[in-house]
């Protein structure tokens, strides 16, 4: 081999290096990107505890990993699952138009009723809207019925409740953003359907640019929700069960979803929020304990302070009279929140008692309290890399956590 033809063969050698470690990197590239667009995959919004190893949940899932459904381009489907032992029993998604999600969910006599929003068409799905969902699903979950509603352009249903045999709803329908117009039915809203599905009640608070009702207090005689009322102010209002508005009261500068949960304990109303420090920096938030009398003025409030964003999701009494919240607390890191998941006990006067925050690599956070037995499970979702929930630190996945009352 003469000198010119090792020559042509050496840069040759070096041209096919260079191009498969620029195909590596490239690849890699693509790689970090999609796992940075990763999707949830069984984040569960809410569920009804059957016992400690069993769980009916509703969330939104993408299938990624799914053994009973299959993966849908990253679309993200409504879905009711149950779950034993840790392990997806069964998986029923509602898999029609586009992104889904079920917020929460209760258990009837013959099966179950799940709310949330789904994107039923292109232009939904483009324009970022939304049509609110209830379903009803028999104990199998096969679907019984189902109605979607559609208000304003961005409808979304966030709590449901059981009034007897009536189903309750609450949500938000408002327009998107851009979009001028000045109906008069938007911002929070509250319907009433009998077990058939059928509307009986329908009012709305607000709108039609802000506004939401997050939760709802059925009362022997009234419905008292909480939300987001105009100028992110924090709302609770009292409402008879033919809709007339009775009285209301609100709660300073909170974020833009105001008072996200409430529950009673005798003649008392506490709310779980967040406190806005500087209204024009929006990155400094206190999580916020409210406590409103029975006319709904506010009595009393304390704040919950650990990092430079704290948020309160979720609200219980236990059997002992002490207020039980959930949330999560973290900063502000690239652009973007890392944050650990936190539960504070409070006795009747606001006075902290305990507490304790799940700590991962990355990001960690609780969404609702239940209460059984005298333990404390909290339902969260994280994307931080933990054996115990098969987590493989890329994409957010379902954890329930239990505590004893000293929040152990």
């Amino acid at each position: 081999m003469t000198e010119k033809q090792k020559k042509i063969y050496r840069i040759i050698i070096i041209a096919l290096v260079v191009f498969l470690v620029g195909e590596i990197i490239f690849f890699s590239v693509k790689i970090y990107k999609n796992r940075k667009a990763s999707t949830f995959y069984n984040v569960v919004s809410n569920l009804v505890l059957n016992d400690e190893n069993n769980y009916i949940g509703v969330g939104a899932s993408d299938y990624r990993y799914s053994k009973i459904n299959k993966y849908d381009d990253g679309y993200e489907k409504a879905t009711i699952i149950e779950v034993k032992d840790g392990k997806t029993i069964k998986e029923v998604g509602f898999l029609k138009g586009y992104n889904g999600r079920y917020n929460d969910v209760v258990k009837v006599s013959d099966g179950y009723i799940a709310v949330g929003k789904v994107e039923m068409t292109k232009e939904q799905h483009d324009e970022g809207m939304s049509e609110g969902i209830i379903s009803k699903y028999d104990k199998n979950f096969k679907i019984v019925w189902r109605k979607n509603l559609s208000i304003l352009e961005k409808t979304e249903f966030k709590k449901v409740k059981l009034d007897g045999d009536d189903i309750v709803v609450v949500g938000t329908s408002i327009y998107s953003d851009g979009y001028i117009g000045n109906h008069t039915t938007g911002g929070g809203i509250l319907l009433k359907y009998d077990q058939n599905g059928k509307e009986k009640l329908r009012v709305n608070n607000g709108g039609p640019y802000t506004g939401s009702f997050n939760d709802i207090i059925v009362e022997k005689d009234s419905y008292v929700v909480v939300g987001l009322g105009k100028a992110n102010s924090g709302i609770i209002v009292r409402y008879d069960k033919n809709g007339k508005k009775l009285e209301s009261g609100s709660f300073g500068y909170t974020d833009k979803s105001g008072i996200n949960a409430v529950v009673k304990d005798g003649n008392s109303y506490y709310v779980a929020t967040t406190k806005v420090v500087n209204p024009k920096e929006l990155s400094n938030y206190s999580a916020a304990l409210v406590k409103f009398d029975s006319k709904l003025n506010e009595i009393d409030n304390t704040k919950y302070t650990n990092y430079n964003i704290n948020y309160f999701n979720d609200i219980d009494i236990d059997s002992d009279g002490n207020i039980i919240v959930c949330g999560y607390v973290g900063k502000p890191k690239d652009k973007s929140l890392a944050s650990d998941a936190v539960i504070v006990k409070y006795d009747k006067n606001l006075y902290e008692k305990d507490s304790n925050i799940l700590k991962g690599n990355k990001n960690d956070f609780y969404s609702s309290i239940y209460l059984k037995d005298k333990n404390i499970y909290v339902l969260g979702y994280s994307n931080s890399k933990l054996k115990e929930y098969k987590i493989n630190g890329y994409d957010y996945s379902t954890i329930v956590q239990k505590y004893n009352s000293n929040l152990k």
